[in-house]
């Protein structure tokens, strides 16, 4: 759905609501990202794309391995990472299930805006 801003006049470029969401969205990830430990080790696991162990987690956020542990058992009661696989002495660690159905959805929405404003597309 296409809609004008507050105080928009018909010249002005219109924006989409999923823009505005979208915009709002990666501000709030940016500042978090910069303070929170938790963040670091989240947008790790989803630029890796597969499981990691905690010690491969705590090399590449440049964390000490308690306080990734910490943060890793933080983040999975809060249902934003599960274990992907368990064995003896080996954890390793993924983003759950909710967390990639809603980075799908956000993808998606950044597609269409795309699409939407691209003037080659049918």
């Amino acid at each position: 759905m296409v809609y004008m801003g507050k105080g928009s006049k018909g010249g002005e470029r219109a924006s989409t609501r999923c823009e505005d969401e979208l915009q709002h969205f990666l501000n709030q990830i940016m500042s978090l990202y910069q303070e929170d430990p938790k963040m670091k080790i989240l947008f790790y696991l989803a630029e890796l794309g597969k499981p990691a162990s905690i010690r491969k987690i705590a090399r590449n956020v440049r964390m000490s391995h308690k306080n990734v542990i910490k943060h890793v058992n933080a983040l999975e009661r809060a249902n934003l990472v599960q274990v992907a696989y368990r064995q003896s002495n080996l954890t390793l660690y993924r983003l759950s299930d909710n967390v990639r159905l809603r980075t799908l959805s956000f993808m998606n929405c950044t597609l269409h805006n795309v699409t939407l404003s691209d003037p080659s597309s049918p």
